[in-house]
């Protein structure tokens, strides 16, 4: 037998944590039994069986050790590729525009104002739904409305779609969801009622720039007037008519520190709403990203969050291989407003970006060879066959691999920063304490 190269053992309060990222489990050692895991780990492990055979048993029981033939690497991607490539679930995403009514200083996007779906682009992307619904392997559609601000000409542009895919899946018989990724401050009563209007709901994620003042600083409707207060009261609009958001937190080192207060000015809502329809969400901004000390503030936050009963989660408690990137899935595409074709909605959406068009008859016509050569590109990297994390990082998604391809000396997501991994390790540990509770 040998050692799983997904073990890590990291100090845990006054224990350490045996995690094994590919088991998704945790064993809790003594000093005196880590050590003589660590001896054995460097001098045979196999000669732990006669000197702790009831701690040998359960290791390879729970598979912190393998078989000495076992390729854990091929089989992780074996296990990628599956999730990578199933059938029964189609994701599209479309750009109803890249105009937006605010100008967030980490928007990589160009905000085009005159840019909006075209009614005949309506008509190509309604006879695309209706073509991959009657796919008999798919069994569920998802459709992600981004941008730009997906609700700027939500009558007169996405309506038409979500009237079609609902009339289109009650024909053919294929249960469908609805998300919106929007800063939240066009939501309305009207947005409400036209859901509950057609016995529908939708998932929205909505996005806070930090506590009041800093996101103000941020997102703010003149040089007088912010936007906090109108998206907190929507979202609780939303909370309260049985809408799921995912309240996105945008942090820095500098707004980071008192983002625990955003959940005070939810206090007017009933705790059953928070708990059944709010999940926060904390996300570094990624202009900001260091390795530094941050993730001190940012559990000290976290768990202030969820001592009153609220669920959060945050950048460090990764799942990228069984819950991977939408765009790593060969069943997935986004639209933009004018019919290029993209896979990935975190790079700009330029005419030199795309990978391919949708034509008149609804027929997604990508560039020669695109879709298997981001297929293939993942987990090929150097650093990530015998990483640790590989399991839980997945070597980041497939846009990262693409960008690196060629790469010979490798990339890591974690900047080959063996603390910040352990980072990954400390919540990974406490998600699942959290689930035993």
């Amino acid at each position: 037998m040998k050692y799983s190269q997904f073990n890590s053992i990291i100090p845990y309060e006054n224990k350490y944590a045996l995690y094994n990222s590919f088991e998704n489990k945790v064993l809790f050692l003594e000093h005196d039994l880590k050590e003589l895991l660590l001896a054995g780990k460097n001098e045979g492990i196999d000669e732990l069986e006669n000197i702790h055979p009831s701690f040998y048993k359960y290791l390879l029981e729970n598979e912190f050790l393998v078989p000495n033939n076992r390729d854990e690497a091929n089989n992780l991607r074996e296990i990628a590729k599956e999730v990578d490539e199933e059938k029964s679930i189609y994701q599209l995403t479309i750009n109803p525009t890249m105009n937006c009514n605010f100008k967030c200083w980490y928007c990589y996007e160009d905000h085009i104002k005159a840019s909006r779906l075209k009614s005949t682009m309506v008509i190509k992307v309604n006879k695309f739904i209706t073509k991959k619904l009657q796919d008999e392997d798919l069994k569920y559609f998802h459709l992600g409305l981004f941008g730009g601000e997906p609700l700027l000409y939500f009558k007169k542009n996405v309506i038409p779609i979500i009237d079609h895919l609902k009339s289109e899946s009650e024909r053919f018989d294929k249960a469908f969801g609805i998300n919106f990724t929007s800063n939240g401050y066009l939501v309305n009563q009207d947005f409400v009622d036209y859901f509950h209007g057609h016995g529908l709901t939708c998932n929205l994620q909505i996005t806070l720039d930090g506590y009041r003042e800093e996101h103000d600083k941020v997102r703010y409707v003149s040089k007088t007037k912010g936007s906090y207060f109108e998206i907190v009261n929507n979202i609780k609009l939303l909370i309260r008519n049985n809408f799921f958001v995912r309240l996105r937190i945008n942090y820095t080192s500098e707004n980071l520190t008192d983002t625990f207060k955003i959940i005070d000015d939810f206090s007017d809502v009933d705790l059953k709403y928070i708990q059944q329809n709010l999940l926060v969400d904390y996300h570094r901004v990624w202009q900001d990203e260091a390795v530094d000390g941050i993730d001190v503030i940012l559990n000290k936050n976290m768990e202030i969050i969820k001592s009153k009963g609220f669920k959060v989660t945050g950048t460090f408690s990764a799942n990228n291989v069984l819950e991977s990137c939408y765009a790593d899935k060969r069943n997935s595409a986004v639209i933009n407003y004018n019919g290029d074709l993209y896979k990935c909605t975190a790079r700009d959406f330029s005419k030199e970006s795309r990978s391919g068009y949708i034509d008149s008859e609804g027929d997604l016509k990508w560039d020669d060879g695109y879709v298997e050569k981001r297929m293939n590109s993942k987990l090929h990297n150097k650093p990530c066959l015998t990483c640790r994390l590989m399991p839980v990082c997945n070597g980041g998604c497939s846009q990262h691999a693409m960008e690196n391809l060629g790469n010979e000396e490798g990339y890591c997501v974690y900047s080959f920063d063996e603390s910040e991994k352990d980072k990954v390790i400390y919540a990974k540990v406490r998600d699942i304490l959290e689930t035993a509770i």
